[in-house]
């Protein structure tokens, strides 16, 4: 049995079968030949069925799921959680185990502040703007806006503190809810039960675990922990300004008792996240845990509410919420630490171990993955609540001011955010103006490979054209510069909120600059106007690309081609569990590698061989899945990879899971692995294992050269255009697959006779049968 597996945004399942009654033998979708399809063109040959495995919908199939963009800071976080440098396989000294539990533990508790920043964000909308500073406004807020009179107009009952903050705490209670919700519903689809096939694990690939993709209870206590921390923080802001009133009117005490109580609750939460998930005892005691203290800040809330909601004659609401900006820069703070202590971990794994030479970064990927997923999350943060501010007071265009609108305050810490925004927007238009240039001189080079190839003149049109697609295969080799680039406004962002602290003579906050800072001069008084400027203009382009981003998800919402497009991305970032954020995308290859292992398992202990074919992303799965596959299946098992980024990517950035030592152990489990790329291609490539001889050598799968694209300079017989650069797309049309295929049905219809499995037999397989007939035996036939 040949068995495809697409890549990412695939088709659907007719389409990719090549199953329609008529099939285009020449031209193209504007003008072509077609003929009526018989059943030989859908077989590698008489009695080989071909079966695809369409796992598109786990991605892009619900029309909620275009609510995910708004969770792509939580998938970078996670993803940097696998790629931490290493060699598997390597046992590390004390140093290095240290370094990885540290490597663990910074991206963990990095996961755990982007929840808590998605929690201020709603907290600063609900709490700071509508129930703080619009009611501290009384009747010009509700004049302003009616729909808030109940919260602000002059003798409503609502109209005080208390009862303003709890109801402006429903908005960050309901985003919890939501993340809640959403999480359990897709463990319960996503997460499947222990499977009965179980490989033979190893060292040098620890994707072969047979636990590796069993990860509910290790999300489950994740994500008890990280609703009860995100619980606390909101807690904490309805807390401060009542226990602040009470301090001064010296009756501190419950409040006093309360905030005490929500402190250790919250350092309970943010310690548990650090338990290792490898002993299920362990993870027993720690999901009971983690349980009891979210239901602990549940109860607390309650109090707490009913505590904020007693009577304070006097209490008004002025200013900005007491405590907000406080945590919000206690926040950022610890994620400054916590990416320096990242970046250390990951220097000492690098350079402590035997890395394979092309790892990306040099073992920094995990770090910048990390640092931008936590900047573009305090971005959409910092555009989100300037957002509001702005249109909740109306003071949202230039001029407002001289109007009757409200000055509704955002904390000073997003400034510094829009800031970085600007940055980012001028690192991206310099990249694309450097990727341009690079084009340019790869494309120059490729002139001549084309001209040898093709034996035609380098200075026709279509040469160029051949050159500049080969060109464009090479792109994927800049990504580690552009990766870098993409830092600098991080670095720089980190150094000037350190000379502000340190010196006092920088300043992003709009209030501070209406004072002394407008007066400094020189050197410090030109950057000064400079990061004025950029924060004005990252404030726009802030919420340019928030509404962008809300745009793109509706449309994604009611276009399922749109969907798919945007299930591009959760295809390449929700491959691996998560192990760092239980918010986070779910890992459709939790589903998927089960899955097919069950199949592949299933059909080779009858006795059939099986050509396991990837495309793209879906060869990763047909990796994973090899290595999760029972020894007694490797003499039926051939692995035909096309278009596959095993080692262009994964193997460059998670080397400590699909490295070269890890790839050579893959290609011992199958009876053989052949693997086709083409230059034009910008995902695929060459694939390198490493020898069983233990000295480090390693040997490409499959062929090193690539296959041509186009086959042809002119066009074919029939054809009115030239044959089109494929690039990354139609391997399996290509006459080598064919030829790879039928090497690999031969290899397996080689294979010594395997001792059949018996079917097992139960009501719902019996039931089965009974319908079906004798179609069981005809399809193992």
């Amino acid at each position: 049995m040949e068995l495809r597996i697409h890549g990412v945004s695939g088709g659907e399942a007719e389409e990719l079968l090549d199953v329609e009654p008529a099939m285009r033998v020449s031209g193209d979708s504007l003008a072509g030949f077609f003929r009526w399809r018989r059943k030989p063109d859908t077989e590698l040959e008489d009695d080989v069925p071909r079966e695809i495995f369409a796992w598109g919908n786990l991605t892009s199939g619900r029309a909620s799921r275009a609510l995910w963009l708004l969770l792509f800071p939580f998938m970078l976080v996670n993803i940097a959680y696998w790629m931490r440098p290493g060699r598997p396989g390597d046992r590390p000294g004390r140093v290095r185990r240290i370094a990885d539990a540290g490597y663990g533990t910074a991206v963990r508790l990095l996961a755990l502040s982007l929840t808590m920043l998605l929690t201020l964000t709603a907290a600063g909308v609900g709490m700071d703007l509508v129930g703080w500073q619009c009611s501290g406004y009384s009747e010009k807020c509700a004049q302003l806006r009616p729909v808030l009179d109940f919260l602000s107009s002059p003798g409503s009952p609502m109209a005080t503190p208390g009862w303003a903050l709890a109801i402006g705490a429903l908005l960050p209670l309901l985003v919890i809810a939501v993340l809640w919700q959403l999480s359990r519903r897709t463990e319960s689809v996503y997460e499947v039960v222990e499977p009965p096939h179980r490989p033979l694990p190893h060292a040098k690939a620890p994707l072969s675990d047979p636990e590796f993709w069993q990860n509910s209870r290790t999300m489950g206590r994740l994500r008890s922990a990280h609703i009860a921390a995100a619980i606390a923080a909101v807690t904490t802001l309805l807390l401060a300004p009542a226990l602040g009133y009470d301090r001064a009117a010296d009756s501190p005490v419950a409040g006093t008792v309360l905030s005490l109580l929500v402190a250790l609750t919250f350092t309970g939460s943010a310690l548990s996240v650090l338990i290792p998930g490898t002993d299920p005892r362990w993870n027993g005691y720690a999901d009971t845990l983690c349980r009891v203290l979210r239901d602990l800040a549940l109860v607390l809330l309650a109090v707490t509410l009913l505590y904020v909601l007693l009577p304070r004659q006097g209490w008004e609401a002025s200013g900005r919420l007491p405590g907000f900006d406080i945590g919000l820069n206690v926040l950022f703070a610890a994620q400054c630490a916590l990416g320096v202590l990242l970046l250390v971990c990951a220097i000492v794994l690098y350079w402590g171990g035997s890395a394979h030479g092309g790892i990306a970064l040099r073992g920094m990927a995990g770090p910048a993955t990390a640092a931008l997923g936590t900047l573009l999350g305090g971005v959409l943060t910092a555009a989100a609540v300037y957002q509001a501010a702005g249109m909740l007071g109306g003071c949202n265009y230039p001029g407002a001011q001289a109007t009757d609108c409200i000055e509704l305050r955002a904390p000073s810490a997003f400034a510094w955010l829009q800031l970085a925004f600007t940055m980012e927007v001028i690192i991206a238009l310099v990249a694309a103006a450097a990727l341009g240039i690079w084009m340019r001189g790869r494309t120059r080079r490729e002139i001549g490979v084309v001209t040898a190839l093709y034996q035609r003149d380098p200075r026709e049109r279509r040469t160029r054209e051949l050159a500049r697609a080969r060109a464009y295969g090479g792109i994927t080799e800049t990504l580690p510069a552009v990766f870098a680039a993409f830092l600098l406004p991080v670095i720089a962002l980190i150094v000037l909120a350190l000379y502000s602290v340190l010196t006092g003579r920088l300043s992003v906050d709009p209030e501070a600059l209406e004072g002394p800072f407008t007066a400094v001069s020189g050197a410090t008084g030109w950057i000064q106007g400079a990061v004025a400027t950029m924060v004005t203009v990252g404030s726009w382009l802030g919420g340019l690309f928030l509404f962008v981003l809300v745009g793109i998800g509706s449309s994604a919402y009611r276009n399922r081609p749109t969907r798919q497009v945007v299930g591009v991305l959760w295809d390449i970032g929700t491959f691996w569990p998560r192990a760092a954020h239980p918010l986070a995308p779910p890992s459709y290859a939790e589903r998927a590698v089960p899955q097919l292992v069950a199949r592949v398992a299933g059909k080779t202990g009858r006795g059939i061989g099986v050509v396991l074919s990837g495309h793209s992303q879906g060869s990763v799965l047909a990796a994973a899945a090899a290595w999760q596959l029972p020894s007694r299946c490797r003499p039926l098992v051939v692995l035909l990879t096309h278009g596959s980024p095993l080692y262009r990517l994964y193997a460059r950035y998670f080397p400590a899971y699909f490295g070269p030592r890890a790839l050579g152990d893959l290609n011992g489990r199958v009876e053989h692995w052949r693997n086709l790329w083409r230059a034009t291609d910008a995902i695929g490539g060459p694939i390198k294992v490493e020898r069983d001889a233990g000295d480090g050598a390693t040997e490409f799968v499959g062929f090193a050269e690539p296959l041509p694209d186009p086959r042809h300079f002119d066009p074919d017989e029939g054809e009115a255009l030239p044959p089109p650069v494929l690039g990354h797309s139609f391997y399996t049309r290509d006459p080598a697959y064919t030829a790879a295929a039928l090497a690999a049905v031969r290899k397996v219809a080689r294979a010594p006779e395997v001792e059949r499995l018996p079917r097992p037999v139960g009501p719902v397989v019996a039931a089965d049968t009974a319908h079906r007939g004798a179609d069981v035996e005809q399809e193992d036939q």
